[in-house]
């Protein structure tokens, strides 16, 4: 601690104040860990302390669990956990964007209070899609500021994103992930046969996420999907050599790109690509547009309003909408209105700091960053991917 005296100005002309200057650092780590077929085998230690070797202590674990995915693994799961030596308590959460509220976490810190949660050493369980990670996460990082927490993701879209880093949040009214911490839990777990189960849908979901770190900083990833796109989608991504593959390269990119910038001090972010103009899109359609689903439009926007400023060569902004559109994401959605762009952009300056830092590939595998993109380029590309969208459909 330093000590300033007689150099800091006191109010009312009174004489000079003492000073204290506190300076301090916070050094974090946390594991990101391939555990295939997690709950089949007998390593109950892995999924409750986040290590085989941990030296936490084994009285109790709170587990919060996505109610979908109870109904197709509820059975597996107690029989996993029911070789735990202390007390645990399974919580069944229904949970979706809507529902992804300040009122939620406070439910799930009610639930800790009753369960009684220690401090340091009893560390509770996120089992489910990015939302239910990201309010249990928030919990986490608020009760008695801050327990230990691990992330068990059942989604691809939570495999590949909403489980790798270190932020946490819920909506705030109209306001996507408004609210929220930047608090790293224990480790990541990341079991692929979950996605066996998961509906088709949520499949493409997740490939957004996949797909958006492929064109913007992985070309050999991109090339891979782009020749292989049926036999992923068939597989689900969840066991086959390549699958895997896939999926371990887009969680290398993800992780690459986040750890020298974990608390965000640099707004300037590539994994921000289709996330300008979706988090507005998904919310003003919340029951009907997938988290996938909105960055996905928002990408092929800013791949055609790259296109059209001539940084992106057409033939190339061609194979990212096609690909886009054979994975089975959309590529325009009628929440593209003018209005809706218009809000977009101005909110996203707010949240970048004054600036739009929007994301815009160069090539497959290269993006860099505009600040001055108007709402009728973004109504240009529109249209544009409007008359793209009926040469896929049927006659």
């Amino acid at each position: 601690m330093e000590v300033l005296s007689n150099v800091h100005p006191c109010a009312d002309n009174r004489p000079a104040c003492q000073q204290w200057i506190i300076k301090g650092s916070h050094s974090i780590e946390y594991s990101v860990i391939e555990a295939p077929r997690l709950f089949d085998s007998t390593n109950i230690k892995l999924a409750v302390c986040g290590s085989s070797a941990s030296s936490m202590t084994y009285d109790k674990r709170l587990i919060f669990v996505d109610s979908e995915v109870l109904t197709f693994h509820g059975p597996r799961l107690r029989q996993f956990f029911n070789a735990f030596e202390g007390e645990y308590r399974i919580v069944p959460i229904h949970i979706t964007e809507r529902l992804k509220d300040y009122a939620m976490v406070e439910s799930i810190l009610q639930h800790m209070v009753d369960f009684g949660v220690s401090r340091k050493d009893e560390p509770v369980i996120a089992i489910g899609g990015g939302c239910l990670m990201d309010v249990v996460g928030m919990a986490a990082s608020l009760y008695r500021r801050g327990v230990p927490y691990i992330r068990i993701p059942t989604t691809l879209l939570g495999i590949v994103d909403a489980a790798v880093g270190v932020k946490t949040g819920s909506n705030f009214g109209a306001h996507k992930n408004r609210v929220g911490s930047y608090y790293a839990p224990i480790c990541a777990l990341l079991d692929t046969s979950f996605l066996e189960t998961l509906p088709t849908r949520h499949i493409k979901n997740g490939m957004a996420e996949i797909l958006k770190m492929a064109i913007i900083a992985d070309q050999a990833l991109f090339t891979v999907i782009e020749k292989n796109v049926e036999h992923l989608m068939a597989d689900r991504l969840a066991q086959s050599a390549l699958s895997l593959g896939v999926v371990r390269s887009a969680v290398h990119g993800m992780l690459k790109e986040l750890e020298p910038n974990l608390w965000e001090s640099n707004l300037q972010r590539l994994v921000d690509f289709g996330h300008t103009l979706s988090p507005i899109f998904e919310m003003k359609a919340v029951d009907t547009l997938l988290h996938g689903e909105a960055v996905a439009v928002d990408m092929c926007i800013s791949t055609l309003v790259a296109a059209n400023r001539k940084l992106l060569e057409p033939r190339q902004a061609l194979r990212i909408i096609e690909l886009t559109k054979k994975i089975g994401l959309p590529i325009i959605h009628p929440t593209c209105t003018s209005a809706n762009i218009t809000q977009a952009l101005a909110e996203i300056v707010k949240h970048r700091d004054g600036l739009q830092r929007m994301p815009v590939p160069t090539d497959i595998g290269q993006a860099t960053f505009l600040h001055d993109v108007t709402a009728q380029e973004c109504i240009r590309a529109c249209e544009q991917l409007r008359e793209i969208a009926q040469q896929y459909s049927p006659a």
